[in-house]
């Protein structure tokens, strides 16, 4: 019990130093970058925590669902998808690959751009 706390003493003690040289890095970044490409201002260390905070809760992160993500999407597909193919050769692969990226390709033109009505 005794070393299974140390070793999460350990992990939280990394955990937060990696977070330190992320914010670091942020910091240092935008105070290179910003300032002499658009002329914005210099930030210090507790604004680029800030910025990194916002980004992950923007474009994802911290084990949840960010802006750009759908909450309601199942993964399992991918699974489904590399399970199918792990039997077949090299050109039934790649014939599996074409026709699912022309179903795909259809199917966002449909919802784009309604269904197309048979020629007469």
């Amino acid at each position: 019990m005794k070393n299974f706390r140390h070793h999460r003493g350990a992990h939280a003690l990394l955990m937060f130093a990696g977070l330190a040289v992320i914010v670091t890095a942020i910091m240092f970044l935008w105070n290179y970058l910003i300032p002499s490409i658009i002329g914005w201002s210099a930030i210090n260390y507790w604004q680029a925590l800030g910025l990194f905070v916002l980004a992950r809760l923007l474009f994802g992160g911290f084990g949840g669902h960010g802006f750009m993500r759908r909450p309601d999407r199942d993964h399992s597909h991918m699974h489904h998808f590399f399970g199918q193919m792990k039997n077949m050769s090299s050109e039934e692969r790649k014939d599996y690959i074409r026709q699912r990226f022309e179903e795909r390709q259809q199917a966002f033109n449909d919802h784009m751009f309604g269904k197309e009505q048979p020629k007469e």
